[in-house]
């Protein structure tokens, strides 16, 4: 029996990739179906799959998704295609799908209309109100509901597997498949006065206020530090909209498009501080050590990630808050943690070739 994966985001490759590798290296059949969310960016991170897989193009997007019109038009093209053109191989056979994204809720509707085993990835991120942190929370709730296995990490997650009293089984592994994706990249210190920016998440693109101090911010620290942003396209497209775009550039600030895994991490590993709001980003950070400034007002479970790191500090978009952060920064640092600790893409292989066979 083949094991199917449906995923389309970069996040998703990035900790999806590790588990299929595993299953590879057991000589299990891999289907990847690519949703192409983000069609640029995950060309390059498939490279990264060693051995024989059957790749299926399930979206002919090309480009990363960049505005709300072609997020729109891309998810109804593949809904239509699901509902009418179902692939009928995956039909009876496991689908694993990850996180909270609109891949995520499309990889569920095509398993579950193929009648297929489901097993969400990352399942059990609490929800902090069905309109707040839209539609991430809802796809979180509804996936978990649909699935069949779900692979959870920590107490906090599984505690609210139970709490939404989800019917498939739960699978505890030891923390995040993202320590692997890390543990692979040759990491090579090198001196710099570098910070590291990286901005996506809605609840802070959306709002005007925000994104006018985090560039007064910028704009601050540019005196001082080489200021890198790596920008997603929604959030380049929100600054000019903002016309903050101009501003960024007549300060010195550096914009660059994302760049390749190994390359971003060893960026961020090489910085002075990492300023940003993406939970895989600051799991990287905390994994390497990088003193964070975390673009938010709040933490949502992440294996509690904030009470177990000295590294990881909250921006709450207070200016003082901020500052302190930023005169105090070399205090956070903590040393790199990754010898020594178990696979959990190995521990999720294992508990599945059992099911399988």
């Amino acid at each position: 029996m083949s094991v199917n994966f449906i995923i389309g985001t970069k996040a998703q490759f990035i900790k999806c990739i590790p588990v299929i590798n595993e299953f590879i290296q057991k000589d299990i059949s891999i289907r990847l179906y690519d949703l192409k969310q983000h069609g640029k960016i995950t060309k390059a991170l498939r490279e990264k799959i060693l051995g024989k897989f059957e790749y299926i193009e399930y979206s002919k997007n090309i480009e990363d998704i960049g505005t709300y019109l072609e997020l729109i038009k891309w998810f109804v093209i593949t809904v239509i295609k699901i509902i009418f053109f179902t692939e009928k191989k995956i039909r009876s056979s496991y689908v694993f799908i990850h996180g909270d994204t609109l891949s995520t809720i499309l990889g569920m509707l095509l398993a579950k209309r193929n009648g297929s085993i489901l097993v969400l990835l990352e399942a059990g991120h609490s929800v902090p109100g069905i309109l707040k942190h839209f539609p991430e929370s809802v796809i979180r709730y509804i996936c978990a509901k649909k699935a069949d296995y779900l692979i959870a990490t920590g107490e906090s997650q599984l505690d609210q597997l139970k709490k939404w009293h989800v019917k498939g089984k739960i699978v505890e592994i030891s923390r995040n498949t993202i320590y692997d994706s890390v543990s692979r990249i040759s990491l090579q210190k090198k001196s710099s006065n570098d910070i590291i920016v990286s901005i996506h998440r809605t609840e802070n693109i959306n709002n005007r206020k925000i994104m006018t101090l985090l560039v007064e911010t910028l704009c601050d620290l540019s005196k001082k530090f080489n200021v890198i942003w790596f920008l997603h396209k929604p959030t380049r497209n929100k600054l000019k909209s903002y016309n903050l775009i101009n501003k960024i550039n007549q300060n010195g600030i550096e914009t660059h498009e994302l760049q390749g895994y190994e390359i971003f991490i060893n960026k961020m590993y090489n910085s002075k501080f990492v300023i940003t709001d993406g939970g895989g980003v600051v799991e990287e950070c905390k994994i390497i050590g990088i003193p964070t400034l975390v673009w938010r007002n709040e933490h949502i479970d992440q294996n509690e990630i904030f009470q177990n790191s000295r590294n990881l500090v909250l921006s709450n978009y207070d200016i003082e808050e901020i500052n302190y952060f930023v005169a105090n920064y070399k205090d956070y640092g903590v040393n790199f943690e990754l010898e020594n600790i178990a696979s959990p893409s190995k521990e999720i292989v294992r508990e599945f070739v059992k099911i399988i066979n």
